[in-house]
């Protein structure tokens, strides 16, 4: 059996440009400043990976993990209040669901951050959740997918994983996945497991079965 594991921020929701503001406002309360080359910097995650460069940018200003706990709060509440979908996001979903092929929500976010976010998703669409608590190593290590596979019960090397970022997009490979990547604010290099999209309106379920023929295998599509 194969399933389709997906990321969360910049693939199924609009939650970059919500990062951005609340980095921008983080730094800003430090008498700092923040802009979107500093985002692509950190986009993709660890948090860790944002933590160190926010204490560099800032002079070490604060505690080590001030910045990852103030921003994760202020996260929260944008998540909360000002989250958008991306466009065809919840169409495919539906269209996969429809054809009962297992899906995942795999993210380097935290596990409050992805309830947030699965609030705005009809209830149990996804068989399985990974978020960064979920494992000792979040993205680029390729522990979140591999686990997301195995609470699935399948093959990861059957999995197709959507991704947005560089991180995101070594995690899937790393974990023996094709991956369809739509690249966000980054350049991505070529693979020979990676398909680059442009948008996740340019794709459809009948799209995906034609590239990637087994995941039809035990799909029943309407």
């Amino acid at each position: 059996m194969s399933a389709i594991l997906f990321d969360m921020d910049g693939t199924l929701v609009d939650s970059e440009p919500l990062w951005l503001e609340a980095e921008i406002q983080v730094m800003a309360e430090v008498g700092s400043t923040w802009d979107q080359s500093d985002q692509i910097n950190c986009l993709g995650g660890p948090m860790e990976r944002t933590e160190r460069y926010m204490q560099e940018r800032s002079g070490h200003i604060k505690p080590y993990g001030y910045f990852s706990e103030r921003l994760n709060d202020v996260m929260d509440e944008k998540l909360k209040h000002d989250l958008k979908l991306i466009p065809n996001a919840l169409e495919l979903l539906l269209d996969c669901k429809a054809a009962k092929i297992p899906m995942a929500l795999v993210t380097a976010s935290t596990g409050r951050q992805m309830q947030a976010v699965l609030s705005r998703f009809p209830n149990g669409i996804f068989s399985s959740t990974v978020s960064k608590d979920d494992v000792k190593q979040s993205k680029p290590n390729p522990a979140p997918y591999k686990l997301a596979a195995k609470q699935l019960g399948v093959d990861i090397k059957e999995c197709l994983v959507l991704e947005d970022s560089i991180t995101g997009v070594e995690s899937g490979l790393e974990a023996g996945a094709q991956v369809i990547a739509i690249p966000h604010l980054v350049k991505i290099a070529p693979h020979k497991n990676l398909r680059l999209i442009d948008s996740l309106s340019d794709i459809n379920l009948q799209m995906i079965f034609e590239w990637y023929p087994h995941l039809n295998k035990s799909a029943r599509v309407k």
